[in-house]
């Protein structure tokens, strides 16, 4: 009876066994089939979006053109992107941990711990938590496999992968959770510390610096780098209530800095004064857009070589308006910087009187002010240590 009874058990365990077994194969078979079905459903997906900006872009455009195979054909061929300037990896690891602080690390390294883990307790068989946690997170290294690579670096270029590191550092925060709530279960079972509280700690103890962090942050981006947003907001409104007409806004170095022409009236535009840039700038749309019939009409020539093109510019004389970024009255950088800026010098050249302040705004002077202060709004000891130009607008006075 003895062993029959050990025969039965062993056959019970024999049977788990291959149960176990049987449930892993089902389990790998169905995730195979899970991960066939989320591809086909996002071709499916990404060929009707597809399919609708083509056909927007045709309306405007007058043919049939992709935008999204014009940008990978051009940044993947040589002499493309990096026309408009290169820079070293650094740079990438520098805007994210600006951006994302320490989400960026726990993101970046989500994929790993995830592995590690599912490695540590075989557990890659039969969880299919880990294949769904793949599936979020391998987009991530895919696209920093593809841009990093590229002499040509932007910010913006980052924009995709930001939230699936938001993702990446919530499942190393949880993993972490959980194995210090298992080691406090193993070592300590009579510790108050249960698994949700365990969670919630260290939840909670991450999550504090990152906030403190962040705030601090933006707090910095609004306070040294909004004065554009509030210097062609108070343009607008002086134009409005002073000039009616056609209006030439001229900007020089500062090009860059220009909003977009939400914040300049319908009867007035932008225009280049000859600056230190010596790349291509770019013009303002016809009636037609980019329409065949804007060929007959645009006057400024093109190139895809990011070559100066002379016809940019206009004469100080033609310009209502100037934007320009100044040092303080009567400083000169420690630098040695006692440059003047382009605008200004064609404004002397046209006669100073001619021209006078309408407002100016501060914007920090990055080469006199250290890179904490830079990056962190940091109020107690902020006083002394940064140091700010004027973004300044001047009026041409018929």
């Amino acid at each position: 009876a003895v062993m029959k009874a050990a025969g039965f058990v062993g056959m019970s365990r024999s049977s788990k066994i291959e149960a176990k077994r049987n449930g892993a194969k089902s389990s790998s078979s169905l995730d195979v089939a899970a991960i066939i079905k989320l591809l086909l459903r996002t071709a499916l997906h990404a060929a009707v979006i597809q399919s609708v900006v083509m056909a927007i872009d045709y309306v405007h455009y007058g043919k049939i053109v992709s935008p999204t195979l014009n940008i990978f054909i051009y940044n993947t061929k040589g002499q493309g992107d990096e026309l408009y300037g290169i820079e070293p990896l650094s740079y990438y690891i520098k805007n994210i941990f600006l951006n994302l602080n320490f989400v960026s690390v726990l993101g970046i390294v989500a994929l790993p711990v995830v592995g590690v883990k599912a490695l540590v307790q075989n557990r890659q068989a039969n969880d299919s938590t880990f294949s769904a946690k793949m599936l979020l997170l391998l987009p991530m290294y895919i696209w920093l496999a593809i841009v990093a690579p590229r002499p040509h670096k932007e910010e913006r270029f980052l924009f995709p992968i930001y939230p699936m590191l938001c993702v990446g550092a919530a499942l190393v925060v949880d993993e972490v959770a959980l194995f210090a709530s298992e080691l406090v279960e193993r070592f300590a079972p009579s510790s108050p510390w249960n698994t949700q509280k365990m969670k919630q700690g260290i939840a909670i103890a991450a999550l504090i610096p990152i906030v403190l962090i962040s705030v601090s942050r933006s707090a910095a981006l609004v306070a040294n780098y909004s004065s554009p947003l509030k210097a062609y907001s108070r343009l607008h409104e002086h134009m409005t209530t002073v000039r009616d007409g056609p209006i030439t806004v001229c900007v020089g170095g500062e090009w860059y800095r220009y909003p977009s022409s939400f914040q300049l009236p319908p009867y007035a535009n932008l225009a280049f004064i000859k600056s230190s840039f010596g790349g291509q700038l770019p013009q303002p749309f016809t009636e037609y857009g980019s329409k065949e019939q804007s060929r007959s009409l645009q006057k400024g020539k093109f190139n895809d070589m990011n070559e100066e093109e002379m016809d940019r510019y206009v004469d100080i004389q033609s310009c209502a308006y100037v934007v320009e970024l100044v040092h303080e009255v009567g400083k000169v950088s420690s630098s040695g910087e006692g440059h003047i800026p382009e605008g200004l010098q064609y404004m002397k050249k046209a006669g100073i009187k001619n021209w006078r302040e309408v407002a100016r705004y501060p914007y920090l002077d990055v080469d006199e002010t250290s890179s904490l202060h830079r990056i962190l709004y940091l109020p107690f000891i902020r006083q002394g240590r940064v140091a700010y130009k004027d973004y300044t607008i001047y009026e041409h006075l018929r």
